[in-house]
């Protein structure tokens, strides 16, 4: 199960998901796989019952990612674990619900959604009203050089903040998308969510093109989600757009550079939607103004002429059919899927890397 250089085209990933519903020493594994990184305690009922654990992780170089479920716990990192690990990581953690506790001396009251620095060769003991969390491992020799004069352990950027919203966004898409990055890019994404959190802790340093393009991607990305639940209400507003996603107008417009601009990309996404609604409808079609209003078109009219300008055809042309269900395929790049909890498995993709 090693991997070889240029041997995958996606980063190396691991997934588990256990639960004491169907495995009585379900959380008597967690615990000792996570072991290296923190003390497990707090658990109701001891973990006995009720326990669950479900994360998929990727590596990313010399770091990782991992998204990860569980039930309210209390973390504890101190000399035992700092000693084990063998590693010098720097964590950014996003919990999408509350965590108190000590980062060394420095309190935590870190709402959901609150980035949240932590530095591994430091103690901390963190409570979690519950475990849905994105966490991003960096060694330290990786980090930008502003950022260890900042007393990273304990720091935070709160969740309303624009900073926290887009690291949010950022690393909820680097974590969608990771199984189709290449390694350069997965570290390009990497690094790019240290560039995004520089601009809203009063730094700024030169970004790489990689850097900014995955900035980009992430703007792009999460604005095409914002789009999709509006694209029937007519015009967007893009200011509205770029408040939600927490940047500048400016940079929602250069993100979509590259791709005809925010105004022909909404275009795009309304007559793929009406593509698909016209190839996946049972039955007789409905008629075309219908379908005009439903994605947000003005007219029938304009809608035809522009379906037509994309396509080549009217949108009766569009060949009809019904999707048979098909098995969901492992991700690209995998690893491998745990029956059992296997923080140890990212333990040693760090382990020997983090002196490169």
């Amino acid at each position: 199960m090693g991997d070889q250089p240029g041997s995958r085209s996606g980063p190396i990933s691991v997934a588990w998901s256990l639960s004491s519903d169907d495995r009585p020493g379900a959380f008597d594994g967690y615990r000792q796989s996570i072991a290296d990184l923190y003390d497990v305690s707090g658990v109701a009922g001891g973990g006995a019952t009720g326990f669950s654990s479900r994360t998929t992780a990727y590596r990313l170089g010399t770091g990782s990612i991992a998204w990860a479920r569980s039930v309210p716990q209390t973390l504890k990192r101190g000399p035992d674990q700092i000693a084990r690990s063998g590693i010098d990581h720097i964590s950014v953690i996003i919990n999408q619900t509350r965590s108190i506790g000590d980062c060394d001396g420095r309190n935590l009251d870190a709402a959901a959604g609150t980035v949240q620095f932590r530095d591994l060769a430091r103690p901390s003991t963190t409570r979690s009203d519950g475990i849905d969390c994105i966490n991003l491992l960096v060694p330290r020799t990786s980090l930008p050089s502003w950022l260890p004069g900042r007393g990273l352990h304990g720091l935070t950027l709160p969740a309303a903040s624009p900073g926290a919203r887009l690291v949010n966004s950022h690393l909820r898409t680097l974590c969608d998308v990771a199984h189709d990055l290449s390694e350069d890019e997965g570290v390009a994404a990497m690094e790019a969510t240290f560039v995004i959190a520089e601009r809203f802790l009063g730094q700024a340093g030169a970004i790489t093109p990689l850097q900014a393009e995955a900035v980009h991607r992430t703007i792009r990305h999460r604005t095409m989600r914002l789009i999709d639940v509006q694209l029937s209400s007519g015009p967007i507003d893009t200011a509205r757009i770029a408040s939600a996603l927490g940047v500048s107008r400016s940079s929602l417009y250069r993100a979509f550079e590259t791709t005809g601009g925010v105004q022909a990309s909404i275009l795009r996404r309304r007559l793929d939607r009406a593509y698909i609604s016209i190839r996946m409808h049972h039955g007789p079609l409905p008629p075309l103004a219908e379908i005009a209003t439903q994605q947000g078109f003005t007219s029938e009219t304009v809608f035809v002429r522009a379906f037509r300008d994309r396509f080549g055809f009217r949108p009766e042309g569009v060949p009809r059919w019904i999707a048979s269900e098909q098995d969901q395929t492992p991700l690209s790049g995998t690893r491998g899927v745990y029956d059992r909890a296997a923080h140890e498995v990212v333990m040693d993709w760090l382990r020997p890397r983090s002196a490169i």
